[in-house]
């Protein structure tokens, strides 16, 4: 938590609290870096790269799920290929059908 002065027209100087919320490590990133194109030699290099960001962010989990429910079809999403998110996704659906 942070804690700042903030000076107001109408009541002088009061001090408020700001939860400070964590930052996406690709926030400073290229945003080309998270979508490589093709699936072999260069395109692997660069999803690894994008990989190695994701493995440093703190939101790594919420970003994943965020690509899940909005069905993210390109690109590295919380540390995971399309082609990841996919078998997870047909894993999870598996899953659910063993127990229902």
């Amino acid at each position: 938590m942070t804690r700042s002065i903030v000076r107001t027209p109408y009541s002088g100087t009061i001090t408020v609290d700001f939860v400070t919320q964590p930052r996406a490590a690709c926030r400073d990133e290229d945003p080309e870096l998270f979508f490589p194109i093709g699936e072999t030699g260069p395109a692997l290099l660069q999803e690894e790269e994008a990989k190695a960001v994701c493995r440093r962010c703190p939101l790594t989990e919420s970003c994943l799920e965020g690509a899940l429910e909005r069905e993210e079809n390109a690109g590295v999403w919380g540390g995971m290929s399309e082609k990841e998110r996919r078998a997870l996704q047909r894993r999870a659906a598996r899953q659910q059908s063993r127990n229902a």
